[in-house]
């Protein structure tokens, strides 16, 4: 049976969700696998680099209060160009404004050091992103059943 979500038009508008993905497949296979598999409707913001993100997150350079929203859920690769998901990781944690915005890492890096670095760093979560489609369809999809199930800026009342 398909999840239905009923919007209240007096709620707050969902919080956007910041994918920072520089290969252009993976952002289009996770935008698909988080709205059509795991039934997000929150709005996806995409930029392709770490520096880009963090202009991103802090509204600077072309980024502002109407164009980059504050996200209540960053998605993460860790190979970035400019300046790498560790990084990231580092500079938001550090910043008292930011450090609370929940971080999923979705990499190909399967290595432990990484996954450990990350959470060190205070990621939330670390997704390896399988190699088949189906796998990486079903492991993002449930990251968006997940979201809009625990999140505070979850949609409306939620029907199974």
């Amino acid at each position: 049976m398909p999840i239905t979500y009923n919007i209240d038009e007096n709620q707050k508008k969902p919080d956007p969700v910041l994918l920072v993905e520089d290969e252009d497949d993976h952002a289009r296979l996770v935008r698909k696998s988080l709205t059509e598999h795991g039934r997000l409707v929150n709005e996806i913001f995409r930029v392709k680099d770490g520096d880009e993100a963090m202009k991103f997150i802090s509204q600077t350079g072309p980024y502002n209060k109407e164009n980059a929203p504050r996200p209540g859920l960053i998605l993460l690769d860790l190979k970035l160009p400019i300046k790498d998901g560790f990084q990231v990781l580092r500079e938001l944690k550090a910043d008292d404004r930011c450090k609370t915005i929940p971080v999923v890492v979705l990499t190909t890096s399967i290595t432990s050091d990484d996954a450990r670095q990350a959470m060190e760093l205070g990621a939330n979560d670390y997704i390896v992103k399988p190699v088949k489609f189906p796998d990486f369809v079903e492991k993002v999809g449930h990251l968006g059943h997940y979201w809009v199930f625990t999140s505070d800026s979850r949609m409306g009342n939620s029907k199974i």
